[in-house]
């Protein structure tokens, strides 16, 4: 009696599990769809790249002096801060001797243009001869050279003071100390590499003959360390290498999208844009044998259709086979599909 129990107890679970599967495989998985359709594309050529900074600079010293102080490796400065300061002791001193000397013969000359005036006045009266008055004027005019050439030495000996600090031109880091402080640095001597790391581009170069299908603002698929990013082409050099046949594309990239150094690798139009079926990248279900995609067919089921892929643009990809215009492709939740299968389709966002 108790074996017969048994046996009913496992008939009633094996059916409730039979039942429980077969409710499991008639309700409908969800999935998300985007629609195929015809947009303008062009096939493309890969080109190496690399990214780079468009201000990368080796900031100098423009005057001579003990180099008193030089910013860490690292350090991240804004525009007109000081990057090194020079040992500027001498340049005061000079500055002083400078500032004297001007205002010496800043009174000298008020002096000189007194007596000239008195002497004119005087010759005007007969009262002197003209040779007096006129040396008297020529003692002003070479006071007053005397004073321009004092002030201009003033300024420069101001323009000194004002550059023994050495100010960043733009934004950006500090990548390299090429002197260290306590070092005699010379007029035109390297002290730092400053390199503006929130402004960066891809350089690379291409085929002439692809460069009469891009223009300056266009987006181009670049990618950038195993991913895929969008940057817009800053400038097309109009100027060909005679040996390779190149010219000089610079991208434009956003911040983050890459750092100074990176390898890219560029993808660029090397013919007119044609209209084509373009998917989602996410729809295409890669195989050993073939590449797929499933699209949604009458009454919400799956259907699994090869595929073959031409050229790409961004996140679409050109597809030809069995699909049209309009049609929905599941581009989630494809991956554990099967031909026939019920979906529930919700539009991808």
């Amino acid at each position: 009696m108790n074996m017969y129990r048994v046996n009913v107890c496992m008939g009633a679970l094996a059916m409730f599990v039979t039942q429980a599967s077969a409710q499991a495989a008639n309700e409908a998985a969800p999935v998300s769809v985007m629609t195929a359709r015809i947009v303008k594309m062009a096939p493309k050529v890969a080109l190496p790249g690399t990214v780079v900074a468009r201000n990368d600079s080796h900031l100098a010293s423009e005057v001579e002096g003990r180099v008193a102080w030089v910013a860490e490796v690292g350090d991240v400065v804004k525009k007109g801060d000081v990057i090194a300061k020079l040992d500027n002791h001498m340049l005061s001193m000079q500055l002083a001797s400078d500032t004297a000397n001007a205002n010496r013969l800043s009174a000298s000359l008020r002096y000189d243009s007194a007596q000239a005036l008195r002497m004119k006045n005087l010759m005007d009266a007969n009262a002197i001869s003209k040779s007096t008055s006129d040396q008297a004027s020529s003692q002003r005019d070479v006071t007053a050279a005397e004073l321009a050439q004092a002030r201009a030495q003033l300024d420069r000996t101001r323009y000194q003071v004002a550059h023994s600090e050495i100010r960043a031109p733009f934004p950006g880091r500090v990548v390299s100390r090429l002197i260290q402080p306590g070092e005699y640095a010379t007029a035109g001597k390297e002290i730092v590499r400053f390199v503006d790391t929130g402004n960066i581009e891809i350089k690379t170069q291409t085929p002439i003959e692809n460069a009469h299908f891009l223009r300056e603002g266009m987006p181009v698929t670049v990618e950038v360390e195993h991913k895929n990013v969008i940057a817009h082409v800053r400038a097309v050099v109009p100027v060909g290498d005679e040996a390779s046949r190149t010219i000089e594309v610079r991208l434009t990239l956003k911040p983050g999208d890459a750092m100074v150094g990176d390898a890219a690798k560029v993808f660029v139009p090397s013919a007119q844009a044609r209209d084509v079926l373009a998917v989602p990248r996410d729809a295409l279900v890669l195989r050993e044998d073939n590449t797929y995609v499933f699209k949604v067919g009458p009454k919400n089921v799956a259907q699994r259709i090869v595929i073959e892929t031409g050229s790409e643009d961004g996140s679409l990809v050109e597809v030809r086979g069995p699909i049209k215009p309009g049609e929905r492709v599941i581009v989630r939740g494809a991956e554990r599909l099967e031909t026939g299968q019920k979906v529930k389709a919700r539009v991808a966002t």
